[in-house]
């Protein structure tokens, strides 16, 4: 009985100097250090936890987990915060600081553009300004849907799990699903009426106001979004001499670039908006030219570019 006492003493008292565990190697050099063992064939490595989207969604998380590792073998019915990350099968870890779950891989951002850009869109004056006759004035312009959107520019926006139309009326915009950084370029051609002097005016009520005296500027309007939801860096980056597009018509073009960082899901929307100053552009102003077709075109390519 005292041998085996002793021998018992004697294990209890070699744990607390075993600090490291090695399969394969008698000297580890980690607390668990895994090698090679070339005289097997078969699979070697480790696998942790395999779990649906639901399952991971479904487990009581606490910081004492943070670093958790698991591989989801499918995405969840219906994330919250927790798993809205999980986009994907793949390997994820916890992050107890923010309490969501993330892919220990980065992105892959081409997998995550998506773009818009259709001519079954017109121009709507968004707002005006003080007068018609004003020089110094201000107006906003902005692209509105058609009641009837191509079906393929809805899906190409709702297949992304990142961004999407935005639908809350009919101003067209995007919506950014989840928290990242992305990529935004915003391209916009339109015709408006200049009435000139001699030519038939288009309102005779309104003064003659050629080309020359207005200036044009694409920004993003990012409407209600709270201003804590989102960085936003995406500027008016160049813009293309108005050109004559038949009689009183005037083709306009530009684009705008930059980055957005989202901090919020489901929070952040933005319309691109055409802001001009110098004199009045009225609703009248804003019309169909003949070689046009329609009054305007807009694209615009969202490139997600990482995680928060």
């Amino acid at each position: 009985m005292r041998k085996r006492l002793l021998m018992m003493n004697i294990l209890f008292a070699a744990v607390p100097l075993w600090a490291q565990v090695g399969i394969q190697t008698s000297n580890p050099d980690a607390t668990l250090d895994i090698r090679y063992d070339s005289t097997k064939n078969g699979a070697q490595g480790i696998l942790i936890p395999r779990m649906t989207g639901d399952q991971i969604q479904g487990m009581s998380m606490t910081p004492n987990q943070d670093g958790l590792q698991v591989f989801a073998t499918t995405v969840p019915t219906s994330s919250n915060d927790l798993t809205s990350l999980i986009t994907k099968s793949g390997l994820y870890y916890y992050l107890a600081s923010e309490n969501r779950w993330y892919n220990v891989n980065a992105y892959d951002n081409s997998v995550f553009s998506t773009s818009y850009s259709s001519s079954a869109i017109a121009i709507n004056r968004y707002s005006g300004g003080s007068g018609a006759t004003d020089y110094n004035n201000q107006s906003q312009a902005s692209f509105t849907r058609f009641a009837t959107v191509p079906a393929t520019v809805e899906t190409l926006f709702s297949a992304s799990p990142f961004v999407q139309q935005r639908t809350t009326d009919a101003i067209q915009g995007i919506k950014f699903l989840k928290r990242g950084i992305y990529s935004v370029t915003v391209q916009f051609t339109y015709v408006i009426n200049r009435d000139v002097a001699g030519a038939n005016p288009i309102n005779a009520a309104l003064p003659d106001r050629p080309g020359s005296q207005i200036t044009y500027q694409l920004i993003p309007n990012f409407l209600a979004s709270p201003s804590a939801s989102y960085i936003s860096n995406i500027k008016h980056n160049s813009f293309v001499t108005p050109t004559k597009d038949g009689t009183g018509f005037n083709r306009l073009s530009g684009i705008a670039i930059g980055n957005i960082k989202v901090l919020q899901d489901n929070t952040v929307e933005f319309i691109p908006e055409i802001r001009t100053s110098g004199y009045y552009v009225s609703a009248e102003e804003i019309g169909n030219s003949t070689n046009a077709g329609v009054n305007g075109e807009m694209s615009i390519h969202v490139l997600r570019i990482s995680d928060l």
